[in-house]
């Protein structure tokens, strides 16, 4: 034990990009899919403020479906090199569907 640390060899990155950018996907298959459901149930109610709301939603989900989906383009060609693929739009985009599906939910519980 001469206390030296191991050689600096190649990275090995693994699937956690991958992992991330599939995540990234089902997050926004589900910020399409609710708003879709609060949509047809807002309208049948007869809410506007909750199909606006619910309708941005579905816009702000289908942005983070289609990012997600260049992301998942974009992380192969960058795990060799020693760059990530930053997060932040998907998050704030996510952060604003989330915000609105609320306001709908709201809106809808404050209307009965």
């Amino acid at each position: 034990m001469s206390g030296h640390l191991p050689a600096a060899g190649p990275s090995d990155p693994g699937l956690a990009g991958e992992r991330t950018t599939l995540a990234w996907a089902r997050t926004g298959l589900a910020l399409l899919g609710v708003p879709t459901g609060l949509l047809a149930y807002a309208s049948g109610r007869g809410s506007t403020v909750a199909v606006v709301a619910a309708a941005a939603a579905m816009v702000l989900g289908l942005a983070v479906l289609t990012l997600s989906l260049r992301r998942q383009r974009a992380v192969p060609q960058m795990l060799g090199v020693r760059t990530s693929v930053l997060a932040a739009p998907l998050v704030v985009l996510a952060t604003a569907c989330v915000l609105l599906l609320q306001l709908a939910g709201l809106d809808l519980v404050l209307q009965r």
